[in-house]
């Protein structure tokens, strides 16, 4: 069994080396294989974006563009 997002996280990695190339820093929406117009400077364009093509019954992922992964402690 897949985990949710698990396309969309692939997707993203798949892509990740060319958008660093051109849209490092930027956010991206993807739900399955399809991805939201564009690419945009806040999380918060990028989730408008993604609800206003994808909706809201279905999850999608939005994700910045960068070479590494932030590590977030919760305590």
């Amino acid at each position: 069994m897949q985990s949710t997002l698990s396309n969309e996280i692939q997707v993203f990695d798949q892509h990740r080396a060319e958008w660093m190339q051109a849209h490092q820093g930027k956010f991206v929406a993807i739900r399955d294989s399809e991805i939201a117009e564009g690419f945009f400077a806040t999380y918060e364009e990028a989730l408008k974006a993604g609800l206003g093509k994808f909706g809201v019954t279905r999850p999608f992922l939005v994700k910045q563009i960068s070479g590494t992964e932030p590590v977030y402690f919760v305590s």
